[in-house]
């Protein structure tokens, strides 16, 4: 076999073995991208539901607090309740829905700009839910047990020991869910740079 042929095979061979290598390179940013973005797609989806779910509170509040109206140590707080979740669902309606079929450069800002959002609005979110939980807990206990926490001062102290206990740990697990998914959204935004950076090289 002359020279010639085996620098020809030899460069067939290297040809060939390059584009397994290019290919293997793209089914692996593929298979990763599409775990970055499920992944920044459940932490969206659960959001949305919150969202969505305060408005539903806040007509749960409102609709107690008429059938109690007369009470008004018992609406009025009901009221507030309801107000501060359409506040929190109004708040949220700035939420980008991600556009996966858009340049990496703008997913990237998408899922910055939501992982700010989401944790300018943690604490906010937190003080929202125990807000709602207190003013709506009496209501209920009045109307439906006809118990009334403002006078019995033993079902009250009994109340707040439960409610302490209950949205200690709430609060606790929802800090930690916040933490997890803001460590998960900044994963997904350096590995999009990364992706960025590998492109235009």
């Amino acid at each position: 076999m002359e020279l010639d042929e085996l620098k020809n095979i030899w460069k067939e061979e290297d040809k060939n073995l390059n584009s397994k290598i290019k290919l293997n390179e793209n089914l692996l940013i593929k298979m990763n991208m599409e775990n970055t973005t499920g992944e920044f797609n459940k932490i969206f989806k659960i959001s949305v539901l919150g969202r969505n779910t305060a408005l539903v509170y806040c007509f749960i509040s409102i609709i107690m607090a008429t059938l109690i109206i007369e009470e008004i140590a018992y609406s009025l707080p009901a009221i507030i309740g309801g107000l501060a979740m359409l506040g929190s669902f109004l708040s949220h309606l700035s939420i980008e829905k991600p556009n996966y079929m858009d340049s990496l450069i703008q997913l990237q800002k998408t899922i910055r700009s939501f992982r700010i959002h989401t944790a300018a609005h943690a604490k906010y979110d937190i003080f929202i839910v125990i807000l709602w939980f207190f003013t709506l807990a009496p209501v209920h206990l009045k109307y439906f047990y006809n118990v009334s926490l403002y006078s019995d001062h033993k079902t009250l102290a009994i109340f707040c020991l439960i409610s302490f206990v209950f949205l200690t740990l709430i609060t606790a697990l929802s800090l930690k869910t916040y933490k997890e998914n803001d460590q998960k959204l900044k994963n997904a935004e350096a590995y999009l740079a990364e992706l960025i950076e590998f492109e235009n090289s």
